[in-house]
C-alpha cells in the first residue's frame, strides 16, 4: 500500500470502521463532507506524520483514523495543536521512531471517552485494557 489511500479504502477501512463517527469524540460524520470545515466535516488523520512531500513507508490501516475537522479545526486541529498529549494518547506516533514498539499496529490509541484500541492491518479497531507501554 502506498502513502495515500484510495477513496474506496478510506470509505471502507476508516470511515466505516469508525461507524461514520469521529474516532476521538464520536461526532457523527458525513461522507460527502470529507475535507470540509462544516459540521460533519472530517479528514483522515495519519497517526505517524508523513511530513512535507509524503513518505515511502508502507502504509497500513493502522496508520489512519477518520477524525472530525481538518488539520486546523475539530479534533484533527486539536491533535495538531496538542502534539505532546496526542503522543501520549497514541493519536500521534513519532515520525522518527523506527522500532517495532512504534509500529502503528503496536501503538494503542485512546478515544475521548478513555477507551484504548489497537488498530489492525486489516482495518479493525480492537478495544484493549490498560495504559500504553
Amino acid at each position: 500500500m502506498t502513502a495515500e489511500f484510495s477513496p474506496r479504502q478510506v470509505r471502507h477501512m476508516f470511515f466505516d470502521r469508525e461507524g461514520q463517527r469521529c474516532f476521538y469524540c464520536r461526532r457523527v460524520l458525513s461522507w460527502s463532507l470529507r475535507g470540509s470545515m462544516l459540521a460533519g466535516g472530517w479528514s483522515v488523520h495519519h497517526r505517524k506524520p508523513r511530513g512535507m512531500g509524503g513518505t515511502r513507508e508502507a502504509m497500513s490501516y493502522a496508520h489512519g483514523i477518520a477524525i472530525c475537522g481538518t488539520g486546523v479545526s475539530g479534533c484533527h486541529g486539536w491533535i495538531e495543536q496538542h502534539r505532546e498529549i496526542s503522543l501520549e494518547l497514541g493519536l500521534l506516533i513519532p515520525k522518527s521512531a523506527t522500532t517495532d514498539e512504534y509500529r502503528p499496529e503496536n501503538v494503542r490509541v485512546r478515544d475521548k471517552a478513555g477507551r484504548w484500541f489497537l488498530l489492525t492491518h486489516d482495518g479493525r479497531a480492537v478495544e484493549v485494557e490498560g495504559v500504553p507501554r
